[in-house]
């Protein structure tokens, strides 16, 4: 009888011993596989912003091979097309900042660009507390009071915008809004427009034009600065814009692991 008794505990104690190991196996090719998918992310991480830091030389060389005094206009091609490059292939294409409205070379043409992308006035409070030098808020506006209430708390800078993607810290923005507003504005340090490139809604924010699409008069609003009627808005579009005169670039980078899908 206790020969059963300990003949059953034995059965017992190697099943239980069976069922640890079996976890713990499956713990370790649980494991092991999940390193090695992080080991193949960690190299395509490397390996497409090497390629990506490839696309900005080769913008680079393409601008290098373009005449100063060659025209910056849409029917320029600003690209080096897509380019096989060591695990993959990058797709690199240049524009000039000068097509979008500088948020703080241009701050009085921001009301217009918003009011044509249809954007809430009091945006413009809340932007200009983020930049000016005081602690006084605007009625829809804020400062670090109201900043400090936030979770988690944070300061505005009181300082001139350092890149687009700031804004998203600004009252009433969100990433949403900042991404509607990256086709339109820059903080490049241009302080007039491209017209050869510059989008409509920029066009009509800096000439203070507000007809449709295809209406003569906005071609000849900034064409004719002089009919303008305001002068700071005349000497905020360009006439002409080569590369010498839009010295500033963005180079859009489209890196990509693995063989280009056709």
């Amino acid at each position: 009888m206790h020969r059963r008794a300990e003949r059953g505990v034995a059965l017992v104690a190697a099943v239980a011993a069976l069922a640890v190991l079996t976890v713990l196996a499956t713990g370790l090719a649980t494991t092991s596989v999940l390193d090695q998918h992080l080991a193949r992310n960690a190299l395509a991480a490397l390996q497409a912003d090497a390629l990506a830091r490839s696309g900005v030389a080769a913008a680079a060389v393409v601008l290098g091979e373009r005449s100063p005094a060659e025209p910056d206009a849409l029917s320029a091609r600003w690209d080096s097309g897509r380019q096989p490059l060591g695990a993959g292939w990058v797709e690199v294409r240049v524009e000039d900042e000068a097509r979008r409205l500088d948020l703080n070379e241009l701050a009085d043409a921001v009301p217009a660009l918003f009011r044509v992308l249809g954007l809430d006035d009091r945006l413009l409070d809340a932007l200009a507390d983020w930049t000016d030098g005081d602690d006084s808020p605007r009625p829809a506006g804020a400062e670090r009071d109201w900043y400090l209430g936030q979770t988690p708390p944070y300061l505005p800078p009181n300082a001139p915008l350092g890149s687009v993607g700031e804004l998203v810290g600004v009252r009433g923005f969100d990433a949403a809004l900042v991404e509607r507003l990256r086709p339109f504005v820059t903080v490049a340090g241009e302080t007039a427009i491209n017209p050869n490139t510059a989008p409509r809604e920029v066009l009509l924010a800096v000439v203070g034009a507000s007809s449709p699409p295809g209406d003569e008069s906005l071609g000849s609003a900034y064409a004719a600065p002089a009919n303008v009627g305001s002068p700071q808005r005349s000497r905020s579009c360009r006439r002409s814009c080569t590369l010498s005169e839009c010295p500033v670039m963005r180079a859009v980078t489209r890196p990509r692991i693995g063989r280009p899908s056709r």
